[in-house]
């Protein structure tokens, strides 16, 4: 149990690269590097704003204080661009995910944090805004599919730790099979996101949260009937 219980501290965040058709400007310098950032930073900012197809290269260089031809050093075009940017979101949103889950005792309570780390913090949060541009993109480029798989994997990874976590400390009934579970949760938990994007002032995002533990109860609660909080919302 207390491997588990410190498998988030020993695991960290793998950088997921994006599938281009060739490579450009591997900033292996530290202001190569930041170079880079800011123009992942900028293409974050102005794809949340407007949407994707309403972005320009000219624009993203003028955001990050740069000209077009120093943005193409990095990057091969605007999708290349995309999927970098969702990359490095996910990244740095794998961090912070796996530091808050080590500072939560109990299995269910992880399980409810990881729901809330999961799931839209806004209509307007960048990295679902970024994940529904890249979902349009995958059944037509096998190479843009297998990208998103990789970047889900830390993912089911981090829900997987925790489902062992509570079937090893008797929280909760053991699925079928693991990884069997991680892929019809996560694959719930994007469905009711979606959902709850599309500004259904009927299901407000704490009811999201709650259909998500609803589903978890169903498969996880053991016979003796281990309580299982609703998520506490996000800090502000």
């Amino acid at each position: 149990m207390e491997q588990a219980q410190h498998r988030f501290v020993a695991d960290p965040a793998v950088r997921v690269t994006a599938p281009a058709l060739r490579r450009r400007g591997p900033a292996s310098t530290a202001q190569g590097q930041r170079s880079r950032d800011r123009v992942l930073q900028a293409s974050v900012d102005l794809i949340t704003e407007a949407g994707i197809d309403h972005v320009r290269l000219a624009k993203i260089a003028q955001r990050a204080g740069m000209s077009p031809g120093q943005v193409m050093y990095y990057f091969t075009s605007k999708e290349h661009i995309l999927l970098e940017a969702l990359a490095w979101r996910e990244h740095e949103d794998t961090r912070r995910r796996r530091a808050s889950l080590r500072k939560i005792d109990g299995a269910w309570h992880q399980l409810g944090r990881f729901v809330d780390l999961f799931l839209p913090a806004s209509p307007v949060d960048p990295s679902w805004l970024l994940w529904i541009e890249a979902w349009a993109r995958a059944p037509h480029n096998p190479e843009v599919d297998t990208f998103l798989d990789e970047l889900m994997l830390p993912w089911r990874e981090d829900l997987a730790q925790i489902v062992e976590r509570g079937v090893q400390q008797g929280a909760f009934r053991p699925p079928d099979a693991i990884g069997d579970f991680t892929i019809r949760f996560c694959a719930l938990l994007d469905g009711l996101g979606v959902f709850h994007l599309r500004h259904k002032p009927s299901l407000p995002r704490q009811r999201v949260a709650e259909l998500a533990m609803d589903a978890a109860r169903a498969e996880l609660t053991t016979t003796t009937g281990a309580p299982s909080p609703t998520p506490a919302p996000l800090p502000s």
